[in-house]
């Protein structure tokens, strides 16, 4: 009998296992990619080496942009997924990890067949991280004046240049594939010369063209050394009459469009080879209108990373000259530095902040504080300590991620609206508009609902301990 129960416990064990990972395999196959996770989870307590749920676990939180993890899981699902070496790929790419990326899309390009359509698009890849890999060894020591968070419709109106510098300005344009881009024009100081961009068989190329007494001369395209196949925008000339800075999206890119710097020469009556100005002037995402104040040591650019879509942050930093260099052995800190998640605020900055704040410190960006109760600040949401509140906060933070990206939507369908192809899109356009409004009252009202019901939870379990 004794034999017997234990038999029926065996039996039912295994049963019990293999309808977790039955339903997990399920949940996995139909993309719920979040209940999926919870039950791999609770599969890889009891097999935590097992190949096919760390390869499933790291996918799971891959779709759920769960980096870190991610990347973790997949290094654990050893060699039997191919698949898994071209996400690391990508991961290690994002995360900065660039040497890692590199290997990874290699590996994963071992196991195609030679004539494989693949193969190109991963070479591309592996170039782009073989040249992340150089530049996140040369990282400018900058220091931030400034940084603001705009519409990327009109984001030129923050730049505030100087009459020295010259005049830049800004239109928009829808192309043949129906995205807008910006038309960038800079006139020099004197007045006498014109950079600007314009569309050229539905990409973006860069001319110029002299002032002759009233009349611009007919423009000119600048040469084949900067306008490539890819598209070229964002010009700025320095002082030096000689120095353009601008961006392209091309093959040395990585990511995006990135921000170059050429210089024209007078023996080869041409612009030398383009140079990447590297990190953390550019990044994964796209990067451009460099302009450079040598006179009063200051300059700006323009980045949507970490931003929806429609919103940029235009940084205002001090200009160095000669260029100063970030060094350090911590590469978790240099990562950072890189992709501008840290980065040195100016002393200038600091006084109409914070008097404790030390010149040398590195800070990070759209910082938040956590008001609990009068007596009570928390600096981020690692603090509760109530998981409840914390999955509640986590869960407000993630409803204002979907905010923004609603109100990008919205943003983009009035600039959509008041240039629209026909009368009847229009009509569509408004309708999308006004449903779309309604979801982003109530959205707002659910996010200012959800962090006061966090906030009370935390409170309750603090004064209930």
């Amino acid at each position: 009998m004794k034999h017997l129960f234990l038999t029926i416990f065996i039996f039912l064990s295994l049963l019990i296992k293999a309808q977790s990972a039955s339903e997990a395999e399920s949940l996995f196959n139909n993309k719920q990619y979040a209940k999926a996770k919870t039950a791999y989870e609770l599969l890889l307590k009891k097999k935590p080496n097992d190949a096919l749920y760390n390869y499933r676990y790291a996918r799971c939180n891959y779709e759920l942009k769960n980096n870190e993890i991610a990347i973790k899981h997949f290094e654990l699902a050893g060699t039997r997924y191919p698949l898994k070496d071209l996400y690391l790929g990508e991961l290690y790419f994002s995360t900065y990890q660039f040497e890692l990326s590199v290997s990874a899309y290699q590996t994963y390009l071992s196991t195609l067949e030679p004539d494989d359509k693949k193969s190109t698009e991963i070479n591309q890849l592996i170039k782009k991280s073989e040249i992340g890999s150089k530049l996140i060894n040369r990282i400018e020591n900058i220091t931030i004046f400034d940084s603001i968070v705009v519409s990327k419709s009109d984001f030129l109106r923050f730049y505030n240049l100087s009459n020295d510098l010259g005049k830049l300005a800004q239109q928009r344009i829808r192309m043949n594939n129906k995205s807008t881009q910006d038309l960038i024009s800079f006139i020099t100081q004197r007045g006498d010369r014109q950079f600007f961009s314009d569309t050229t068989k539905n990409q973006m190329d860069i001319f110029s063209n002299y002032k002759l007494l009233d009349e611009w001369s007919p423009a000119t395209a600048l040469s084949a050394t900067v306008n490539t196949k890819a598209n070229e925008n964002y010009p700025f000339l320095l002082l030096d009459g000689i120095s353009l800075y601008y961006a392209s999206d091309g093959e040395n890119s990585i990511g995006g469009y990135d921000i170059f710097l050429t210089k024209y020469s007078s023996s080869t009556k041409d612009y030398l080879t383009p140079e990447n100005v590297g990190f953390p002037f550019n990044s994964t995402a796209n990067d451009y209108m460099m302009v450079i104040d040598e006179l009063h040591k200051v300059g700006w650019f323009a980045t949507d990373r970490f931003q929806s879509t429609g919103k940029v942050t235009i940084y205002k930093f001090e200009y160095n000259d000669p260029k100063v260099y970030f060094k350090s052995d911590d590469s978790v800190l240099l990562r950072n530095v890189a992709q501008l998640k840290t980065y040195k605020l100016s002393e200038k900055k600091q006084a109409t902040t914070t008097s404790s704040t030390k010149s040398d410190e590195t800070i990070s960006p759209n910082y938040e504080f956590i008001v609990i109760t009068d007596s009570i600040v928390y600096n981020n949401a690692e603090e509760f300590q109530l998981s409840k509140a914390l999955q509640l906060y986590n869960e407000s933070m993630q409803m204002n991620a979907d905010l923004q990206n609603l109100s990008a939507t919205i943003s983009d369908l009035r600039e959509k609206y008041s240039n629209p192809d026909t009368k009847t899109e229009k009509q569509n356009f408004a309708e999308q508009i006004r449903k779309l409004e309604t979801e982003e009252l109530k959205l707002k009202k659910g996010i200012i609902a959800k962090k006061k019901e966090a906030v009370n939870n935390e409170i309750q379990f603090l004064f209930g301990k």
